[in-house]
């Protein structure tokens, strides 16, 4: 049971016990990684993040060692992961996990942006597809490459096809950094329903920050076309060191 005041959790945490993240560069996939596996922390009792971001050297899971070490995740990724170098080169135990993945092992992998990062991903596809697996993409509308259905589409087609395994959930994450507003959330999630629609995929919830998610909460709940959509309080854990202080 988890204790940190999540109402959505169950369409993210729990089976199957292999999560993998996708989405455009910059839509929040690695904050979004790092609190579902701290929530998967709390019902399993082993935990390892996959950092596939062999493409953006910056806020990449691997770089929230101290966050990872605190929760008892364990953490796979670039072998200069969390350093200056930026090698694709990545860690011999990713084959492992992926087929380890089970009730008492959950896996999360957080992958590059875009159909250039899924290009990892298609690497460990057919390890993946042995396992049962999730695949959730990832939509901001506040994004400039991803404010359309039909831009949301096209990121999320090209990316199945890259990576060779279909995405099975969506999870909306629109935001303005510090700057978002329960309003700018709450106007974001009949478009990102329409994406899920046009898709032909679930909409698994909506990723609120959790100083956010109450009001967001009453909004959904007074209009009776969204009352079914699920809110997933998240906090901000990546970031730059002047948005965290």
């Amino acid at each position: 049971m988890l204790t940190n005041g999540n109402k959505a959790a169950n369409g993210v945490v729990g089976a199957p016990w292999l999560t993998i993240i996708t989405g455009h560069y910059g839509v929040g996939k690695t904050n979004l990684s790092l609190n579902i596996a701290r929530d998967l922390r709390l019902v399993t009792p082993r935990v390892t993040l996959v950092d596939l971001d062999v493409v953006n050297p910056y806020f990449r899971s691997t770089d929230n060692r101290g966050f990872l070490d605190t929760h008892g995740i364990q953490v796979l990724g670039p072998v200069y992961g969390a350093s200056n170098l930026d090698t694709p080169s990545l860690s011999p135990g990713i084959d492992h996990a992926i087929l380890d993945a089970g009730p008492g092992h959950a896996v999360i992998i957080d992958v590059g942006g875009d159909a250039d990062g899924a290009r990892a991903l298609g690497r460990y596809a057919p390890k993946i597809a042995l396992r049962p697996h999730r695949l959730i993409h990832v939509v901001n509308l506040r994004r400039p490459e991803t404010a359309s259905v039909e831009d949301n589409l096209q990121v999320l087609r090209d990316i199945e096809t890259t990576a060779g395994l279909k995405v099975t959930g969506i999870i909306g994450n629109t935001h303005l950094k510090e700057l978002s507003t329960a309003v700018d959330i709450v106007a974001a999630v009949r478009p990102t329903c329409a994406v899920a629609k046009a898709a032909g995929i679930p909409l698994t919830s909506i990723a609120v920050p959790r100083a956010l998610a109450n009001e967001v909460e009453a909004a959904l709940a007074g209009d009776a076309g969204l009352c079914g959509i699920g809110v997933y309080r998240i906090d901000i854990i990546v970031g730059t060191p002047w948005e965290l202080e």
